[in-house]
């Protein structure tokens, strides 16, 4: 947990990291490689030969059920010229075809024919596609793209305990939104933190919650959002955040499973997969997504009026409220572990810690 009296003179990260290319490759090794990243839905996968696709951090990741009705994940990259595997979000194949050159493999990843190839001594089981850790937490499929760390549970831990009594896999897939902002992904991430905004930027979320009483508690990698709604409001339930990139907003209606992927120093890509409790109340599910995306887009003005002022050259670090935030000060202070954990490795050219960059 967060303690107050740590943030009494908590300044932010540095404006430079926030768009610095080298301080991002640094975060896709550190920070997107390193965690498990949610890929898809269950619901999505449920025979041999379905298939999902997933882009993040420059990492483009291929999901499918082999014959034994097991996931296997690989990197979405042929092993010959590096063609893409799968371009299509999600679809069903017999086996996996390259669509630059025509290289087969099966749903296992072992190359089963490389077209009109015309090499003696080349041997097929040397080209197998990369593969990449990949698991199931109630419906939701995830892959880890570096081959060492935690269990996907384990990482979960604390988050994965507070959704324990919520009927998540009760609820029926819905639709899909989709939005490109020009922003960093922290920038983002920062802005979700707290609730100190709201009354400036949310005024239609205003109305429905009692925002005095907002708080942010943090736990285990994982904060939760608290705050009372007013009377008749379709903004109650509860909304979780799983670092580095995941929100869970669970209500009595239904769940939105928001992601916000980078791709690049200054462009964020924010995923909305919208679950319902009762698929035929057509109108209170029209309004709960009605409401999102109206948030979505008063962040995403914000925002990137944020990331314009960020990299101006005038503005470099500021001061965080002890009072609302709390949930900021946690997720900056997870980057800055995160990137001391990995102060180097083959695609940066720097071996400089966090801390000197960002204190």
């Amino acid at each position: 947990m967060t303690n107050p009296a740590d943030m009494e003179h908590a300044t932010t990260l540095p404006a430079a990291t926030y768009s610095d290319p080298e301080w991002f490759e640094r975060e896709r090794h550190a920070i997107f490689a390193a965690t498990w990243q949610l890929a898809g839905f269950r619901t999505q996968l449920r025979g041999p030969g379905d298939y999902v696709t997933h882009a993040f951090a420059g990492f483009r990741i291929l999901v499918v059920v082999n014959g034994d009705g097991a996931l296997r994940a690989f990197h979405n990259v042929c092993r010959h010229r590096a063609g893409p595997l799968a371009t299509e979000p999600h679809g069903h194949c017999q086996v996996i075809i390259c669509g630059y050159h025509g290289w087969t493999y099966d749903l296992d990843g072992g190359l089963t024919r490389a077209r009109d190839f015309g090499a003696d001594d080349f041997d097929p089981e040397e080209f197998g596609l990369l593969p990449v850790a990949v698991d199931e937490w109630r419906g939701l499929v995830f892959v880890r793209v570096s081959p060492h760390g935690p269990t996907l549970l384990n990482e979960l831990g604390g988050f994965a305990e507070r959704c324990a009594d919520q009927p998540v896999e009760s609820l029926t897939y819905s639709q899909r939104l989709t939005h490109t902002i020009d922003v960093n992904w922290k920038t983002y991430t920062d802005n979700y933190s707290e609730g100190y905004h709201i009354p400036f930027v949310h005024p239609g979320l205003h109305a429905q919650i009692r925002t005095s009483e907002y708080r942010v508690d943090v736990g285990d990698g994982f904060t939760e959002h608290r705050v009372p709604t007013r009377d008749g409001a379709t903004a109650s339930g509860v909304w979780l955040w799983r670092f580095p990139n995941l929100a869970l907003n669970i209500y009595p209606e239904g769940m939105n499973v928001e992601r916000w992927i980078p791709d690049g120093p200054r462009r964020t890509t924010v995923i909305y997969d919208c679950f319902v409790a009762d698929p035929a109340a057509t109108e209170t599910n029209a309004e709960i997504v009605r409401l999102g995306v109206a948030v979505l887009d008063e962040d995403q003005r914000i925002c990137e009026q944020v990331q314009g002022n960020l990299e101006s050259g005038i503005y470099d670090r500021g001061r965080l409220s002890p009072r609302h935030e709390n949930g900021v000060y946690a997720f900056q202070t997870w980057v800055r572990d995160a990137m001391d954990a990995n102060p180097q490795d083959a695609s940066a050219g720097s071996s400089s810690k966090a801390s000197e960059f960002t204190q």
